[in-house]
């Protein structure tokens, strides 16, 4: 009779096991637990001998995948645990460095009041030379009567503090502003996804060297194609955000000084033009029209005010004296309409008077209105042709209608 005892299999392969996890450790063999193995049933193998035979039996390569079909890029977390190192890129930098510095874009604007818009723009080129910067737009404009330009400067970050002394050294700043933006997370972020694109293009390049058809490699193909174009898109994106960090941005803007106006007058102003008048006076008060012949004196201190004495006799009057006298104040206005009075021959005006007049022995206030033209006028001498309209109230002779037409020359003093 033959016996057969449980764990005859167990104690078999023990020393197996041990001899093979020794010189195989390095491949990852293992074996089960205590808590695992249990006794089998008669003639069937423990647990413990199935784990030892899996170790021992050669790796099996895993099944080919279906034709056609592809694997899902691998994220940043699969990536890692599938043991596959991201390639560190010279445009991404070092991700600790990237957190442990403050990334800031530096942009600026300033406007400067300066003395001479050529010379400024000459000591802002040298300005940006001395520090290492670059001036990257330019416009100057010297053509109007006030200078201006607008330029704009790359300087290194670090001399930012300097550069602001320097430029508020070339003139007056009128108006300042500074904003710096921190774009340290901006720059983590896409230097990890630069690493997890790069882990997927190494993948999907061991997935092309097991391709087995022509489909297959040309959806790979396509994919590469995809993930190469986002990686340049990354890199150029590091590159612009390396660049606003490592230079800030300057806009300049130059007003040149306005020279002071000095109004110098070459020639002297008249005061005041005095003048004299060649009237005839017309009243129409008495039965039969009476008809006066004169002289007169005026005092004109501008075209809007004058003060004119007039002394007239009666046709064929031999009374000693003046038979009629005429004092009054008043001024004209030109017609914007007809010229403004810029004209040299020919500008219409009209006036206004008031005043006091004496008819042989009466005495009246008057008021009227004046229509004249100036025939000539120069800078030194008026000839006025006029016609004076009156109305005599007052006194004895009551209200009466008057017309004095006159020839007045005036020279300035």
């Amino acid at each position: 009779m033959r016996l057969r005892f449980p764990g005859f299999g167990l104690a078999l392969c023990a020393p197996l096991a041990l001899l093979v996890n020794g010189c195989g450790g390095s491949a990852g063999f293992k074996l089960g637990s205590p808590d695992s193995t249990s006794p089998s049933s008669p003639g069937a193998p423990s647990s413990g001998d199935a784990e030892v035979m899996s170790a021992a039996a050669p790796q099996e390569s895993p099944p080919a995948q279906a034709p056609g079909s592809l694997p899902p890029p691998a994220s940043g977390g699969q990536v890692a645990s599938a043991g596959y190192v991201a390639k560190s890129s010279a445009e991404a930098g070092s991700v600790e460095t990237a957190q442990a510095r403050e990334m800031l874009d530096i942009e600026a604007r300033m406007l400067l009041k300066v003395q001479s818009v050529e010379r400024s723009v000459a000591a802002l080129h040298v300005l940006a030379r001395r520090v290492g910067g670059v001036i990257t737009t330019e416009r100057v404009d010297t053509a109007s009567e006030h200078g201006t330009a607008e330029l704009t400067l790359r300087i290194p970050s670090t001399s930012t503090d300097g550069v602001f002394r320097d430029l508020a050294g070339l003139g007056d700043v009128l108006s300042q502003t500074v904003t710096a933006r921190d774009v340290g997370k901006e720059y983590f972020d896409a230097g990890l996804r630069l690493s997890s694109l790069e882990a997927t293009l190494h993948r999907y390049q061991e997935i092309l060297a097991k391709a087995n058809t022509v489909e297959e490699v040309l959806r790979i193909e396509n994919e590469l194609s995809r993930i190469r174009t986002e990686i340049e898109q990354v890199k150029g994106n590091l590159r612009w955000l390396a660049d606003r960090v490592a230079r800030a941005t300057l806009h300049v803007s130059l007003r040149e000084l306005a020279p002071p106006v000095v109004v110098v007058s070459s020639e002297p102003e008249p005061k005041f033009f005095p003048g004299l008048r060649v009237p005839m006076l017309v009243d129409f008060g008495s039965q039969d029209q009476q008809v006066y012949f004169g002289g007169g004196v005026s005092l004109r201190f501008s075209r809007s005010l004058s003060l004119d004495l007039d002394i007239l006799k009666l046709g064929g009057s031999e009374r000693r004296g003046p038979d009629a006298l005429i004092v009054s104040l008043g001024g004209e206005i030109y017609s914007d309409l007809l010229g403004g009075g810029e004209r040299r021959f020919l500008n219409p005006y009209l006036g206004w008077r008031a005043g006091y007049a004496r008819f042989d022995v009466h005495d009246q206030a008057i008021l009227g209105a004046t229509l004249g033209l100036e025939v000539v006028k120069t800078r030194l001498f008026r000839l006025d042709l006029e016609a004076r309209n009156y109305v005599g109230f007052l006194g004895e002779r009551g209200a009466h209608y008057v017309l004095e037409p006159a020839l007045a020359a005036s020279i300035a003093f």
